[in-house]
């Protein structure tokens, strides 16, 4: 009887959540805020691809980052102490819980596909790709280049299975940080923008973020990561997460139509972009 009351809870709770009908008031769109643009997807479709594509092929393909650990090379007192107070032994459980915070955080913007018209999913999508493929190309760029022992390396019952796969030093920054942070602001950003005089603002915020906070705590919880690894993942996670759809509003493209300064052109064997100082 307990299962079967939990199931109705939670099936509700899903109805509420993803039917449009509870929005159809005070969520209906009055503005279409964000466009697409030739020059301006290009240019950041090609950032995207290129930064998270290379990191890939370097780190998965290439094994550029490959450090063979020493046991007995490090010592705590070498950590900053802001960073000691957090440090943690690896925790398996708390681990894969943040793997479920994330996991929700990079899908929660799905839920625009129900309260915004069908002719803005393109661009959403487009912007939500573009802002994923950014942050964690740079992210994975600064994990290669910067060495970083995770927290866990401090304690005896260190994973051996990272060892092996050469991800024990790639601390800095927080993966996980970073891409829910970046989702987090991404969706507070769009939902304000089309919805600037909804109640539900401050919801979206609060629950955003809340959930990004919750993953980069949790990262420090299981030992993954130092507490300077989460605060930079955050940073670099809301800045992207902003940043680019902020470079897909009209007042951002007002600033180049005025003068003309960017052209592009698209042709079956490639493409140009000019750009005029």
């Amino acid at each position: 009887m307990k299962i079967l009351t939990k199931t109705k809870i939670i099936a509700s709770l899903l109805w509420l959540l993803c039917s449009p009908s509870i929005f159809a008031i005070d969520f209906a769109p009055r503005m279409q805020p964000f466009e697409l643009n030739v020059a301006n997807d290009i240019i950041l479709g090609i950032a995207g691809v290129g930064l998270s594509g290379s990191a890939l092929v370097c780190d998965d393909f290439l094994h550029i980052k490959r450090h063979q650990y020493v046991k007995g090379s490090l010592l705590k007192s070498d950590v900053p102490y802001f960073d000691q107070i957090f440090m943690r032994r690896y925790s398996k459980p708390i681990h894969w819980i943040s793997n479920g915070t994330v996991a929700f955080s990079l899908v929660a913007p799905l839920a625009f596909a129900a309260i915004t018209p069908s002719d803005e999913w393109l661009t959403i999508g487009t912007m939500y790709a573009e802002t994923f493929l950014i942050a964690n190309g740079i992210k994975e760029w600064i994990k290669i280049g910067i060495d970083r022992a995770r927290p866990y390396m401090y304690y005896d019952n260190y994973p051996q299975k990272k060892v092996e796969q050469g991800d024990w030093d790639c601390s800095f920054p927080s993966g996980h940080t970073t891409w829910a942070f970046a989702s987090a602001a991404f969706a507070s950003y769009v939902f304000f923008r089309y919805f600037p005089d909804s109640k539900w603002n401050k919801t979206v915020i609060f629950t955003s973020f809340g959930i990004a906070f919750l993953t980069g705590a949790l990262r420090m919880m299981s030992g993954n990561h130092f507490f300077s690894d989460v605060f930079a993942g955050a940073l670099l996670g809301t800045g992207i997460g902003l940043l680019v759809p902020y470079m897909h509003t009209k007042t951002f493209y007002a600033r180049f139509k005025k003068n003309d300064k960017i052209e592009a052109s698209v042709s079956p064997v490639g493409f140009a972009i000019k750009y005029s100082f």
